[in-house]
């Protein structure tokens, strides 16, 4: 699994060297396209190919490289300034993304690209429907055999399905003696809200969930700020895919060393998310990490969308209104009950996260007073060119002359 770049920008050499270094996919710079084309046949399926756009305009190689990389993934880049509108994305181009003189906004941009293109290299195991009968099948099971009644309210999860209340039940008994907590889930799952969820049934965030940088967790560090405490507190680590390689070979030396005391009362407690399937593009290092936090740990499972129709109407109303509350000049004032009933009838093939962007891009790009199913329709999470004109969009200072909400 590897990376294999084509640019002559000195700058854009810089820059992705700069962002990659440390993560878990080695890479490779190329100034020749010949070199590169020759090379193409060798590379795995896993592998990926970046290509400058700003070289299109004299290479004129991006079809070229499309059709020899069919065993590999290509992905476009180009770099431009913040809000420029002159994305040049190929309408063929399935993976794009921008860089940018603000890093952490390209940093963010090429994780979501490389995950993206990782993750449609991967064969579901287990069809969604196959899953969520198994699971319901084991909630049902379990609920024969407990006598706690569900829990009806939560602080960060929307919980109102059967599928949710069963994970507040496992939360709830979880709180009683704290573990190390591996999350699992599909793609796009409320991972971060749920390890809030269990520090806040925990300790009542009076020690606010720690949230550390996957590609450089310090773990001395975390634990001086988290166990000068008398509440038990949770770190989230973030997900397995995004852990960098430093962040790795400490967190698996630091989990070699832990006494008996510390695994049965772990301070501080980390929560590691983990997406179903992934593992079949991770190095072995993070294999081996994966099932020591499974040994030494508690597995939470996230219910995918497909179990959660009864939370859609909710999670889109709460969605909607936080972001005409965070961003006053959008045109939207309503979410049509259509529009809700699409989503719900899109449970299926959605994860929590793509039904956040689909609102997201919804109500940015939209004139409409209110938001209905076609919207939903044009403006999905799917296309590189509507990400692209969100982040443009999504500065006050491009709708001066439209009057927001009052």
């Amino acid at each position: 699994m590897s990376i294999h770049i084509l640019t002559k920008t000195p700058d854009i050499l810089e820059q992705l060297t700069q962002l990659l270094a440390g993560g878990q996919q080695p890479f490779h710079f190329y100034d020749d396209l010949e070199a590169l084309i020759l090379i193409l046949p060798k590379l795995k399926k896993t592998d990926k190919v970046f290509y400058d756009l700003q070289l299109e305009p004299v290479l004129m190689a991006f079809d070229a490289l499309r059709f020899g990389s069919k065993k590999t993934n290509l992905i476009a880049f180009e770099q431009l300034t913040e809000g420029s509108k002159n994305s040049n994305c190929p309408k063929t181009a399935k993976h794009y993304f921008v860089l940018s003189d603000d890093l952490h906004k390209s940093s963010v941009r090429l994780k979501q690209v490389l995950h993206e293109v990782d993750v449609l290299t991967i064969k579901k195991k287990r069809a969604r429907k196959k899953l969520a009968q198994k699971k319901t099948a084991a909630a049902t099971s379990s609920d024969n055999q407990r006598a706690t009644p569900p829990i009806t309210l939560s602080r960060y999860l929307t919980a109102k399905s059967d599928a949710m209340q069963q994970l507040l039940v496992r939360i709830t008994e979880l709180v009683k003696e704290p573990k190390f907590i591996f999350l699992t889930g599909e793609d796009g799952a409320d991972f971060e809200l749920t390890a809030h969820e269990l520090n806040f049934r925990t300790n009542g965030d009076q020690s606010p969930l720690y949230i550390a940088d996957p590609m450089r967790v310090e773990v001395d560090e975390i634990k001086r700020k988290l166990c000068s405490q008398d509440q038990t507190a949770y770190c989230y680590l973030g997900l397995s895919y995004e852990l960098g390689a430093l962040t790795i070979a400490r967190l698996t030396q630091y989990l070699d060393h832990l006494s008996v005391a510390d695994i049965q009362e772990p301070r501080p407690c980390f929560i590691l998310g983990h997406v179903e399937d992934s593992e079949a593009y991770l190095e072995d290092e993070v294999k081996a990490l994966l099932n020591n936090f499974r040994k030494l740990g508690e597995v939470i499972e996230i219910p995918t969308m497909a179990e959660r129709k009864d939370d859609v109407s909710l999670i889109a109303q709460s969605i909607f209104t936080t972001l005409r509350t965070a961003h006053p000049f959008l045109m939207t004032r309503m979410l049509s009950r259509g529009a809700i009933e699409y989503l719900e009838g899109q449970c299926t093939t959605m994860s929590y996260s793509s039904l956040v962007r689909i609102i997201r891009n919804s109500m940015s790009l939209t004139e409409r007073d209110t938001l209905t199913e076609n919207e939903l329709k044009s403006f999905g999470d799917d296309s590189p060119t509507t990400s692209h004109l969100i982040e443009s969009l999504a500065d006050e200072k491009y709708f001066k002359s439209q009057t927001g909400a009052a």
